[in-house]
């Protein structure tokens, strides 16, 4: 396969239509849906019984909460880096539409989409973990009062509160499709490459 060869009808359909769609459709789904959540219905009944402050941990943050502000929770500079990085690399994605040689598009499709999957889980399990942490503080307070043969199992229970959303699931979806269809793309064009000195 030469740079120099023309692109396929299909090449050229992902490439210029599925790419920058499936990207802008991942950067989206990351953006403003709920990527990691915590919600006070996973926690033991024992916390309504003692505090009227489980509402504060019905926590749902999107990536754009995440990577610029959230009113009700704080996260920590490391992770609100990884969610900024994780969301240029997804729109650099879209990008690839644009870029030469066209017979390289695929290619650095399949790449940003992979590199992009990567961040997505790293920064979803960092922020899911956060999540996790700041329960097991609330609970640890909560239940400071009470023996702690009987709290510890309580506690314990807090990594059932936090959890990654369907924002994230979405795009590391989206995102596997994009590298799978582009390695398809890429596969097909080797074919063509090598099936096309013996046909002449």
């Amino acid at each position: 396969m030469t740079d120099s060869a023309r692109p396929s009808a299909f090449e050229k359909f992902v490439t210029r239509g599925i790419n920058p769609v499936g990207f802008a459709l991942t950067l989206f789904a990351y953006l403003f849906l709920p990527c990691t959540a915590m919600s006070s219905w996973e926690f033991p009944s024992r916390v309504e019984e003692i505090s009227p402050l489980e509402g504060l941990l019905e926590i749902s943050s999107t990536g754009a909460n995440i990577a610029v502000h959230q009113s009700d929770y704080r996260w920590p500079i490391v992770i609100r880096l990884l969610a900024i990085v994780t969301l240029l690399v997804m729109a650099a994605g879209a990008g690839t539409a644009l870029a030469r040689p066209a017979r390289r598009r695929s290619l650095y499709a399949a790449v940003v989409a992979a590199v992009s999957g990567v961040l997505l889980v790293v920064t979803g399990l960092s922020a899911a973990a956060r999540m996790e942490s700041a329960a097991r503080e609330f609970l640890t307070v909560l239940f400071s009062t009470i023996p702690k043969t009987e709290s510890e199992p309580l506690i314990d229970q807090s990594s059932d509160a936090a959890g990654l959303g369907a924002g994230f699931w979405l795009a590391l979806v989206g995102l596997a499709l994009i590298a799978a269809i582009n390695l398809a793309v890429l596969l097909r064009a080797r074919s063509a490459a090598r099936l096309g000195p013996a046909e002449a």
